[in-house]
């Protein structure tokens, strides 16, 4: 039995799961998606659940988009430290039931993996309110990767995968993970960098031929 006063949080897969159960089988809106949320773990829960289903190159034709928005507005409500919001037009946004299973699924079969090394540590840097202000930023430019229509393998994974470990670190104060998913977030400008790189270069070798 736990001691009074204390509470142990939901594991993050339960949360998901939660999303899908209330659901009923039946669209639901990202408005809806919010508010089951907030009762739980708030802001970051709600930018897992937009970046994961990007973390496997899996079909969502039409939600890169309403999703990176989404992403780089509530990055930036974590770098201000403020309270989730997202526009009234998006949050009528509905997801069928069909993509939400979908969505759902590859979150479940992620964070199975994620919660094993999910426990607090480094918890100071997670206490600094710089360090939250640069996490919420990096979400936030991430974000805006990821809603580039590059039609190459990885542009929408590797930012994904980024934000989704700084925001599954935040929540369980776990340092560790922020700084993977810092990493993570070089490794995708790097890349993004490189591809518009070849790009140039092979628009000159055509000029030259």
């Amino acid at each position: 039995m736990n001691p009074q006063g204390t509470h142990n949080p939901t594991r993050l897969s339960e949360d998901f799961k939660n999303i899908l159960a209330q659901s009923g089988g039946q669209p639901i809106t990202l408005q809806k998606i919010a508010k089951i949320l907030q009762g739980g773990r708030g802001l970051n829960i709600l930018v897992l659940l937009f970046a994961l289903p990007f973390c496997v190159p899996i079909p969502l034709l039409g939600f890169s988009i309403p999703f990176g928005i989404a992403l780089i507005i509530l990055g930036l409500r974590i770098s201000l430290r403020k309270d989730p919001w997202l526009p009234k037009q998006l949050l009528q946004r509905e997801i069928s039931y069909s993509t939400l299973n979908k969505m759902i699924g590859v979150a479940l079969k992620i964070m199975s993996q994620l919660e094993k090394v999910l426990h607090p540590r480094l918890q100071f840097l997670n206490r600094w309110a710089t360090f939250t202000t640069f996490s919420g930023l990096l979400i936030t430019s991430c974000a805006f990767l990821l809603m580039l229509p590059i039609p190459i393998p990885f542009t929408n994974t590797l930012p994904a995968i980024s934000i989704a470990l700084i925001a599954a670190g935040m929540l369980d104060e776990n340092g560790a993970i922020i700084l993977t998913g810092y990493l993570m977030a070089g490794i995708s400008y790097s890349y993004i960098f490189f591809l518009g790189f070849l790009g140039n270069s092979g628009l000159d070798l055509f000029r030259f031929i």
